[in-house]
């Protein structure tokens, strides 16, 4: 695996982890391991959900790509576009070339082993222009942790637990279409 990419050896503070509890363990290892913290999701869903309530608490995001369909990995470019400081992970990459690839494509930044951190060699994905109708995102700087605090904003605003999003809005965030319930037709 260390020919794959060039390793990362420095600390990444809070990282989500998506994938079945058979397949989390690894990749929590290694990096608790590398002195991250994890959170562990079952599902990317509920990453997203989690993600989009805390923003500025996560650094990284882990994805199973055992765990997941590929459709379901749109949400490596919605991370990358709503939320450009959050680094896309993959874990379990072996024999699943295609999912592998697609989720290169989506902007993954590297792979995640027993090793520990590879960043895969490539140009970054395009980013997404804002728009300017759109919130402004808060300003936020690294903390010696690893973590992110947000400028003028205390630990209050940021650790909600209101709701962000609406299931629509969500599925519209990870570009899926809404189903059509019995009624809506």
């Amino acid at each position: 695996m260390s020919g794959t990419g060039i390793p990362v050896n420095r600390p990444m503070g809070r990282t989500l982890v998506v994938g079945s509890p058979a397949y989390r363990g690894l990749p929590v290892q290694t990096l608790q391991g590398l002195g991250c913290t994890c959170a562990e999701f079952d599902d990317p869903y509920a990453a997203m959900i989690e993600l989009c309530r805390r923003p500025l608490v996560y650094r990284a995001l882990v994805v199973s790509l055992a765990s997941v369909y590929r459709e379901e990995l749109a949400i490596i470019s919605a991370v990358k576009a709503r939320f450009p400081h959050v680094e896309i992970w993959l874990a379990q990459a072996d024999s699943r070339l295609a999912a592998l690839a697609d989720a290169m494509r989506f902007g993954a930044d590297g792979l995640v082993s027993e090793e520990g951190l590879h960043r895969t060699a490539g140009e970054p994905a395009p980013r997404t222009t804002t728009n300017s109708a759109e919130a402004p995102v808060a300003k936020s700087h690294v903390l010696e942790d690893g973590g992110f605090e947000a400028a003028g904003m205390d630990e209050a605003e940021i650790d909600t637990n209101d709701a962000v999003l609406t299931a629509d809005e969500l599925r519209a965030l990870l570009q899926e279409q809404p189903t059509l319930r019995q009624g809506d037709e």
